[in-house]
């Protein structure tokens, strides 16, 4: 009797040592899958970031609004003005290209964000806007 007693529990001590190592396994597995979901997450969220360009600036000397839209279109709202239309391109971390429909003609500007400003230079000067906070 003490020989199957002792196979009976050797069996067992098996089987907890199977499941056991299973249950270990799934837990790692588990772990590791909700790693990759955390970082595939972290990196959509990363990569979706839209730039800080997108919003609504006004100028900080003049009566005048520019309006940054995330189909990298925009428009220009001056005091007593018509609206003009832009399109904008990012060239570098913090650097833009406009290209302002005025007149029928395309006018090029060059933006800078600069410790939270944005510059626009182009062939008139340059003006500086701040961003307004919604």
């Amino acid at each position: 009797m003490s020989l199957i007693y002792y196979n009976q529990s050797a069996q067992k001590g098996n089987a907890m040592g199977i499941l056991s190592s299973v249950l270990k396994q799934l837990t790692l597995r588990n772990l590791l899958r909700a790693k990759l979901v955390l970082i595939t997450v972290a990196l959509a969220v990363g990569c979706s970031r839209k730039p800080e360009l997108i919003g609504t600036w006004e100028n900080t000397t003049v009566p005048e609004l520019i309006q940054f839209m995330p189909d990298n279109s925009g428009v220009i709202q001056g005091k007593n003005q018509q609206l003009l239309v832009f399109a904008w391109k990012e060239t570098a971390k913090h650097s833009y290209d406009l290209d302002v429909n005025f007149q029928g003609q395309k006018k090029s500007l060059k933006g800078s964000v600069i410790n939270g400003f944005l510059v626009l230079e182009g062939e008139g000067g340059k003006e500086t806007y701040a961003k307004r906070r919604s």
